[in-house]
């Protein structure tokens, strides 16, 4: 494939081990979103209820709530730290204190259940801490990724992040789901213990990456930084020329972090960074509201919703076509793009979910040929927004400016798990019996918000696709229109120098010199 050219296998090694701080994401995902099926953690953890003469264990509306919501809680506060950590302490280095922070929320996690009876605030403790390891690694690894690959493959290089994760989701699913029929305490701390995985291999494997050369460069240590860039491009046959690479990046940091003559705070509020951080936060909190946070949550009330009885099965499906489908971001968005996808992935999912809504209003007591309709429609809402998933963290990645990378990303990571945390808190109230009361007819909010979705990348996100870095930097601050980035063309791989053709700049002809 053509827009794998320029990978090196060093190169797609730091890929990987990388990538691995995404399984901290997978694995709380995965083992909380499916334990909430489980009956010994709900009698240990919450409490005895009794439906229509059924008595059953379930966490309270308000636990479940709490123990949703600190996730994204968790995540936000992560976040607003990246934003200054990575910066200071470089992107290795903050790999390596998420893999700590992590590994003190899991121990408070478990050591939770120690004594004669669970404590649940100990729990949602610890889950917090574990979830600021998250927001950590939800800036880190997509800086890092974006940072240390060729722009042709920058798509196929970010999805790793997402792919690795839902590996963690179906593992700690599978783990759920295999001690699901025990009755003792190990049903649910054999779960919590395999989180501890993903901080060990991050730490395991931490020093076996290479620090960003792109970071090197803007604090100014260049004989590092072309060391870093020979290990991740360089081979015996491809004649890469590392100090040229890096001094062509130390030019363009310098004529971007001259404009306007500020990389502060201050700065991103103005003109070109405004529109770049409401690109990147927008298409991250739309991502929550089409309903991923509520499906990662709750995905066990929503399919009890639909009349499915034996949940265990149809999750671990769910998670394993998800899976396939995001495979699909190592080749789609390089191949056709990510406005194309991004959009008719949304139109797919707000069909299916509406549809769901539909039956599931119609239907009061679902026959079987009703549930398995159901199903099949979950399944290829999961498939859709499985494809459309990498595009998310791929325009994130690509969004945020050179002078205030870090900033623009977390403040998007920040307010998309702000709306996570908004839906994970108020979801159980909306949905339960006794509240709110719509079960899945809760698709029609998520279903709308796929519409909006759909309008919103079609006016305000560009196609990124086959731009470096640095040329995204110049086309943005140059002011080109959403829908003609993609007819701009560049001689260099890395500067925005040489012809632009198919597209003017601001007040230019049809073909303009784009000088540095």
């Amino acid at each position: 494939m053509s827009f794998l050219k320029g990978i090196t296998p060093r190169g797609y090694l730091v890929m990987v081990l990388a990538s691995f701080g995404a399984l901290l994401f997978g694995f709380d995902n995965g083992w909380w979103g499916t334990v909430l099926g489980e009956q010994t953690f709900l009698c240990d953890y919450g409490g005895e209820v009794t439906v229509k003469g059924v008595t059953s264990c379930n966490l309270s509306t308000s636990q479940q709530s709490a123990g949703s919501g600190v996730q994204s809680a968790g995540v936000m506060i992560g976040c607003a730290l990246a934003m200054y950590i990575n910066n200071i302490i470089g992107r290795k280095r903050t790999i390596v204190l998420t893999g700590l922070i992590s590994i003190v929320g899991i121990v408070i996690e478990m050591t939770s259940a120690v004594g004669s009876h669970a404590r649940f605030g100990q729990f949602v403790a610890g889950k917090i801490i574990n979830s600021i390891a998250m927001g950590l690694a939800a800036n880190v690894v997509p800086i890092y990724l974006s940072e240390t690959s060729v722009s042709s493959a920058r798509g196929f290089v970010i999805n790793m992040y997402q792919s690795i994760q839902i590996i963690g989701v179906i593992v700690a699913a599978g783990c759920v789901y295999a001690v699901s029929t025990r009755t003792d305490r190990s049903a649910y701390l054999i779960p919590m213990g395999v989180q501890a995985v993903a901080p060990g291999l991050i730490l395991l494997v931490t020093p076996l990456l290479v620090e960003s050369p792109r970071w090197l460069v803007w604090v100014g240590r260049h004989e590092e930084a072309i060391k870093a860039a020979n290990a991740l491009f360089a081979t015996e046959t491809n004649g890469f020329d590392a100090a040229d690479y890096c001094g062509k990046l130390a030019i363009a940091f310098e004529e971007e972090h001259n404009v306007e003559k500020g990389s502060g705070w201050a700065d991103v509020f103005r003109m070109p960074d405004l529109r770049r951080m409401l690109i990147a936060i927008g298409i991250q909190a739309l991502q929550q509201a089409q309903g991923s946070s509520y499906m990662n949550s709750y995905v066990v009330s929503f399919l009890q919703g639909t009349g499915v009885t034996n949940v265990f099965p149809v999750i671990m499906g769910l998670y394993s076509l998800y899976y396939v489908a995001v495979c699909t971001g190592y080749f789609l968005p390089d191949m056709f793009g990510r406005r194309p996808i991004l959009i008719w992935t949304s139109v797919f999912c707000a069909t299916t979910l509406i549809i769901i809504a539909i039956i599931t209003t119609a239907v009061t007591n679902p026959s079987e040929a009703t549930q398995k309709a159901s199903i099949a429609l979950i399944f290829l809402w999961e498939f859709s927004f499985g494809v459309q998933s990498p595009l998310i963290w791929i325009v994130t990645a690509e969004s945020a400016p050179t002078r205030n990378r870090e900033k623009v990303l977390g403040m998007a990571t920040f307010w998309g798990f702000g709306v996570s945390l908004l839906i994970t808190f108020v979801a159980p109230y909306m949905q339960d019996a006794g509240y709110g009361n719509l079960g899945s007819k809760i698709g029609f909010i998520w279903g709308a918000f796929s519409i909006i979705n759909i309008f919103y990348v079609f006016y305000f996100v560009p196609e990124m696709k086959g731009f470096s870095l640095e040329q995204l930097d110049y086309l943005f601050e140059h002011k080109v229109a959403t829908r003609k980035f993609k007819g701009y063309h560049f001689d260099d791989d890395v500067l925005a120098t040489g012809t632009v053709e198919e597209a003017t700049l601001e007040g230019g002809d049809k073909e303009k010199e784009a000088a540095v």
